[in-house]
């Protein structure tokens, strides 16, 4: 069953997003990249950088509003990252090379793709 069969959205196949590949914790390196509209979905993705590089190691967390872990996506080839979220309040974590560790807060909205850029 794929992600958007067990949260009830679009399957990936139709056009409406595409998979990025990778290794290491199981999901797909930056997430399952939303290309056209989020349909039923609250989306968070973005991009990590540093001077304005993408950082392509490293992970991006989820965590809810009790700053309990909820998911994890390696960061993909381009320091993307994209989450399918329930809507309401997340704090983004960004963790790469070197100890470097960022935080960001974000809103999620069903039927938005809320983007972030994160500079490490």
């Amino acid at each position: 069953m794929s992600i958007a069969e067990r949260t009830g959205g679009s399957s990936p196949r139709d056009g409406s997003a595409e998979q990025a590949t990778g290794s290491g914790c199981g999901a797909p390196a930056g997430g399952i990249r939303v290309t056209a509209g989020a349909g039923r979905q609250a989306v968070v993705q973005g991009h990590v950088t540093s001077s304005g590089t993408p950082v392509p190691s490293g992970y991006a967390r989820l965590l809810n509003s009790d700053g309990e872990f909820v998911a994890e996506v390696p960061l993909g080839e381009d320091g993307g990252f994209t989450f399918y979220a329930a809507p309401g309040d997340w704090t983004l974590r960004v963790l790469a090379p070197g100890g470097v560790r960022v935080e960001r807060a974000v809103s999620a909205s069903t039927g938005t793709i809320t983007e972030l850029e994160v500079a490490v």
